[in-house]
């Protein structure tokens, strides 16, 4: 039984050796030709030496030419323009398919979902117990709450603290311009001490000088009370001057009359004025002798108008110096007012700064009680922090414990695929089962993270905590420094006020005390010129009297050469008797001018007699004017000393205000500090409070987060592939909950060689035979750029409408691609032959009637025929007969036309 088959191998073995390789003597023998048997029985054996032959053979063309022509069968075909397509085989392909894995543990509760069931875009597919979430978020969004509830009590004191600092350096500029002042003013009050020393040693030099003035005054009161009894004196007898001038008119009018009425008895009254002669010499003789005391008065007088004109002049020289220092006390007022204003105007300020440092205290005593009040709850928080670590270190060891457990799983399940003992989906499971113990541990440490940042961040809490009691202690002591800075500024302050009000009490007692002394130099002035005026009253006086003794002595005079001329009147009868009524005219005149002279002589003595009380009541003012010179310079020395012991008072002041602007500096910069402390503390608390609600916004979004993975969607319209997890299932992250496809649009994916790739585009047009023979077209949606390493060839994806969903995910498809058109010639497939080198191409006939080979390129494959490229645009096909021949054998061809 076994021969037949070895002979039927043999046979067909000799015939393909004889068709292929003894094609020609075939060929020849066919002809008629003798063909050499053992040439051809020994071919075998002699094929090394075909080599040789055959160039023989191909080179002698003569001799082929010579051959008789081959009959065989041709088609004259002409080209024609057909549309190129790139032919690939392929497969349809998803869209999309995804597994749905759980992101989290838990059971599920949701009823499960079948295979093949028709799902929407967000559809539960499953759904996970959500077990203690809840309360997890719950506590979360409790921790975020207290979290931005600190935001704003950090933002308030970082407000607080930056609007304390601009204080603090208003009150450093304050202190640092106060000190120069205080410095000013004890420099002021240092260089006053010597001019008020000064001041005492003038006063003390005026004791001796007034107290001289004094004697010198009460020495001129018994001269001057002299000199008032010696002018009573005078008016006395000017008065009986007067009285005796006075009743010698009517006597010297009855002569008048007696003269006129008895002009006839002319000679008696000549007698009478002879006898009346001696009268008038002894008038004469008492007038000439009033003149010399007349004239000492005068002298006396004139005397004394250089000692009053020195006095005047001493009081008016005194007059500037008082003035001056009348100028000088009323200049130092407006200072000591000032000084006085300055020091009450800081006094309020100053009490201002207490009430101000007294008010902070409070404030820093309950900052304070907050700051210690936050540290333990930031404890409390570390500790819970702290507790949580061994939490999340043994999730972390429970993880690892977990992938030590799927990674022997898993090697098991390769060792085991290896051998054929499990399944695909067992070495799924157990990859995926790895994944998921991977994904819990990278979430158990972050969870081990998450707890080593609380506690780092409780850490930072406590410290932050702990820092805010120091700042608030800090706080406290420099609001109670600032206390104690205020009250000392307070006592400074009403110490300045003392010292102003001494110094103004001073500049005013100064002041009067100059006063007194302008009003007593005034007063001396009014004294010394009313000493002049009566030196010079006395002077006029005496001048009066001198004159009026004059007078008195011409007047008598007169009256002697009346009577010698009444005596020649009467001698001379009515020139007598006219003349004794002109000498009784003129003696009646006389009278009056005698009347006259001792009225003018009482005046003189009652101005003597008032110059007199004048200057008793100036060497009285004087006596006073001395005492209360005395009294003044006693008061200045007394005004000196006070003014010593004001300076030396406001040198202790100035000091004392220096050291308290010094100390003012020092505690100001250390309010300063302070403030920038309470910033930095500020800033420091709005941070932690920031951390604390960014992590606990982590911790919300965590447990939201972890709340949402409870509900498995679908990602995408779609079919289910397999059924969703059961109810009651536990999953675990990673775990399997459904897959789902989406077919409409299908892919048809294939792969496009090297060659074609220049004639695939984007947006080309495809069509597609399906092994079920059903027909889809789309268009060219994708086209790789990267070539598989193994193949070297081009994924290509075609999109296709399946809104029926018939075409399924795996179908076999062959795929054209639309390419650019080219012309072509529709041939039998039968046409196509191999040359020696296994180039595909046909057979034509040439102009000379040999056969020629032409390689061509398949296009299409038809049922009519396949279309090929390469060929002239007209050619003579060789159809049957092309296996027979070879280049440049004579044909003689038939065509397919005509034979048809």
């Amino acid at each position: 039984m076994r021969l037949i088959p070895i002979l039927t191998a043999a046979l067909v073995l000799g015939v393909l050796y004889m068709l292929i390789l003894e094609r020609d003597t075939l060929l020849a023998f066919a002809r008629g030709d003798e063909v050499d048997v053992a040439e051809v029985l020994d071919g075998p054996a002699r094929s090394n030496e075909k080599d040789e032959v055959e160039p023989v053979a191909i080179a002698d063309a003569s001799a082929a030419r010579d051959r008789p022509a081959v009959r065989v069968i041709a088609r004259a075909s002409t080209a024609a323009e057909v549309d190129s397509a790139v032919v690939l085989r392929g497969e349809t392909a998803a869209v999309r398919q995804v597994d749905v894995r759980a992101e989290t543990t838990g059971t599920i509760v949701s009823d499960p979902l079948r295979k093949g069931a028709e799902v929407k875009a967000g559809d539960l597919l499953c759904r996970i117990d959500p077990g203690t979430r809840g309360v997890s978020l719950d506590e979360a969004l409790a921790r975020l709450a207290e979290a931005e509830s600190r935001v704003p009590e950090a933002a308030a004191r970082l407000s607080e603290a930056e609007a304390a600092l601009p204080a603090a350096r208003a009150r450093i500029a304050e202190a640092q311009a106060a000190v120069p002042a205080a410095e000013a003013q004890l420099a002021e009050a240092r260089a006053s001490v010597p001019a008020a020393e000064a001041r005492l040693k003038e006063a003390r030099a005026r004791v001796p000088e007034a107290e001289a003035r004094l004697v010198e005054a009460e020495a001129r009161v018994p001269e001057a009370q002299a000199r008032l009894a010696e002018a009573a004196a005078g008016i006395s007898a000017s008065e009986a001057r007067l009285a005796e001038a006075q009743a010698a008119i009517p006597t010297a009018e009855a002569r008048l009359s007696e003269a006129l009425a008895n002009i006839p008895a002319a000679e008696a009254r000549l007698a009478e004025a002879q006898a009346g002669i001696p009268t008038s010499e002894a008038r004469l003789a008492e007038a000439r002798a009033a003149i010399p005391t007349s004239e000492a008065l005068l002298a006396e007088a004139m005397t004394s108008i250089p000692t009053a004109e020195a006095r005047l002049a001493e009081a008016l020289a005194a007059i500037p110096t008082a003035e001056a220092r009348l100028e000088e006390a009323l200049a130092a007022i407006p200072t000591a007012e000032a000084r006085l204003e300055e020091a009450r105007a800081a006094v309020p300020a100053a009490e201002a700064r207490l009430r101000e440092a007294r008010a902070a205290v409070p404030a820093a005593e309950a900052r304070l009680r907050e700051a210690e009040a936050n540290v333990p709850a930031a404890r409390a928080r570390l500790a819970e922090a702290e507790a949580r670590i061994p939490e999340a270190e043994a999730r972390v060891d429970e993880a690892e414990a977990r992938i030590e457990e799927a990674k022997i799983n898993l090697n098991a399940a390769e060792r085991l695929s290896q051998d054929g003992f499990a399944s695909q989906t067992r070495l799924a499971n157990a990859r995926a089962a790895a994944s998921s113990a991977q994904a819990q541990a990278q979430a158990a440490q972050s969870q081990l993270k998450s707890a080593i940042a609380g506690v780092e961040s409780a850490k930072s809490a406590v410290a932050g905590a702990l820092a805010g009691v120091e700042t608030a202690r800090s706080q406290l002591e420099n609001a109670r420094a600032a206390v104690e800075t205020a009250l000392s500024q307070v006592a400074a302050a009403k110490a300045g006020v003392q010292s102003a009000m001494g110094q103004v009490a001073g500049a005013k007692a100064g002041v009067q005390s100059a006063k007194g002394q302008v009003e007593s130099v005034k007063t001396q002035v009014q004294s010394a010129r009313g000493a002049v005026e009566n030196a010079k009253t006395q002077v006029q006086s005496a001048k009066g009297q001198v004159e009026s003794a004059k007078a008195g002595v011409q007047s008598a005079l007169g009256q002697v050469e009346s009577a010698k001329a009444a005596v020649q009147s009467a001698k001379g009868q009515i020139e007598s008797a006219r003349a004794g009524v002109q000498s009784a005219k003129g003696q009646v005149e006389s009278a009056k001018a005698g009347v006259q002279s001792a009225r003018s002589s009482i005046e003189g003595a009652k101005a003597i007699e008032q110059s007199a009380k004048s200057q008793v009541q100036n060497a009285a003012a004087g006596v006073q004017t001395a005492k209360s010179q005395v009294e003044n310079a006693q008061a200045g020395v007394e005004s000196a000393l006070s003014a010593i012991e004001g300076a030396r008072a406001a040198v202790q002041s100035a000091t004392s205000g220096v050291e308290g602007a010094k100390a003012a500096v020092v505690s100001a910069e250390s309010q300063l500090e302070g403030a920038e402390a309470g910033i930095e503390s500020a800033r420091a608390g709005i941070q932690n409070a920031k951390s604390g609600i960014q992590s606990a916004e982590a911790g919300v979004a965590t447990a939201r987060k972890e709340i949402e993975r409870l509900d498995i969607h679908a990602p995408f319209d779609g079919l289910l592939e397999s059924d969703t997890a059961e109810l009651g299932a536990l999953l675990q992250p990673g775990g399997l909950c459904a897959t789902i496809l989406q077919l409409d649009p299908i892919k048809l994916v294939g792969f496009v060689p090297e060659t074609e790739l220049s004639r695939v585009a984007v947006g080309a047009r495809a069509a597609a035979r399906l092994a079920d023979g059903t027909a889809v077209s789309g268009t060219v949606d994708f086209l790789s750029r990267s070539a598989d390493a193994t193949t070297r060839t081009f994924r290509v994806e075609v999109a296709v409408p399946n809104p029926s969903l018939g075409i399924r995910d795996g179908q076999t498809a062959e795929i054209l691609i639309e390419a650019d058109g080219q012309p072509a010639h529709l041939l039998p497939q039968s046409a196509l032959t191999l040359n020696d080198d296994g180039v595909l191409g046909v057979r034509v006939v040439d102009e000379a009637s040999a056969a020629k080979f032409i390689s061509v390129e398949l296009l299409r494959d038809t049922a009519d025929g396949v279309w090929l490229t390469g060929l002239p645009d007209t050619a003579n096909v060789i159809l049957v007969g092309q296996e027979y021949v070879t280049d440049g054998v004579p044909v003689e061809p038939s065509f397919e036309e005509v034979l048809q």
